[in-house]
Order: C-alpha cells, then structure tokens, then sequence
C-alpha cells in the first residue's frame, strides 16, 4: 500500500506576503508552535494576522507558556527575527493563517479518513449514527486547526493534531 503524503493546506508566510499585510493594515502576528505531519517538531510555526496588539489578548490568552508570542512588523527588530525563519537555508516553516486551496476540508477528510477512524474507535466513546454516518468539520481557533466530529446525537471538538500525530 503507498503511503499518502501529508497534506497541509496553509498558505506558507513568505517576505511578499509580508509586505501584502503591512498593505493591508495587518501588521501584528501571533507566531506560535505549529506541530503537522511531515513538519520536524519545534520547526513549525503558525502566525495569525491582526489589525491592532490589544486585538491579539484573547489568542495569547489561550496558547500554553512558551506556545507563542506577539510579533508587530512595524518594529525592524521584531521583523527581522520574523524573516531570518523565513531565509532560504532556514529549517523553519511558518504558515499564516490563510488557506492555500478552497477545498482544503474535503482534501482532509480524505487524506486523514483513517486516522479520524482510529481516533473515534481508541480515543472517543462516540458512536456513529447507522444511517447519518459521522460529519467532521475543520476550523481555525487560536491558531490550531479544531476538527468537530458530529454522529448526529454527539458532537466532540478536539485539536485535528490529537488526531493525526
């Protein structure tokens, strides 16, 4: 059986799009750990976009201690930090929280189709519905990718990296 390659569906953060988010007048970042298959742990990072720093408490609010941190592009000092995890020979990958296919849940759902299982089975007491079957819906919190698993009677959110790791 071939493997199936990972499939991550975020826009990876380049020095253009930088520039694109000063143009737009979103200029602070919550840069945060960032785990995904095919992704080296502690080499992955996620930033998600903001207009203004006071805007970002509830999100820092919820990272874990060390999780991640506040990065304003208008600062040269904060920015360049920003952009040497960007450069050609870096062993980083930072995403934004932008989405590089529009079909990026089904491409999921069918990429991980077996881990969801897995999950359900071990990890979950939920049971399927015979007829509805299980619906798993994908959104973005505090910059971690949430899978709700909904059976029609029960419904469970959980981090879609607890499912996939």
């Amino acid at each position: 059986m071939p493997l199936i390659q990972p499939y991550n569906p975020f826009e990876p953060l380049t020095v253009e799009r930088i520039q694109q988010l000063l143009l737009m007048g979103q200029p602070i970042l919550v840069v945060q750990r960032f785990q995904w298959p095919g992704i080296i742990n502690g080499a992955g990072f996620m930033a998600t976009r903001y207009s203004y720093p006071e805007d970002t408490v509830d999100h820092l609010a919820h990272l874990l201690p060390n999780e991640g941190k506040l990065v304003d592009l208008l600062q040269p000092l904060q920015r360049n930090k920003l952009l040497a995890l960007l450069g050609p020979h870096s062993t980083y990958h930072v995403y934004i929280d932008t989405l590089k296919d529009k079909h990026w849940a089904k491409q999921m759902q069918q990429v991980y189709a077996e881990d969801v299982r897995k999950y359900i089975r071990s990890q979950t007491r939920l049971k399927p519905d015979r007829d509805r079957g299980v619906d798993i819906n994908f959104h973005l919190r505090y910059g971690r990718v949430m899978a709700i698993i909904n059976t029609g009677t029960q419904q469970l959110d959980v981090p879609f990296y607890d499912i996939i790791k």
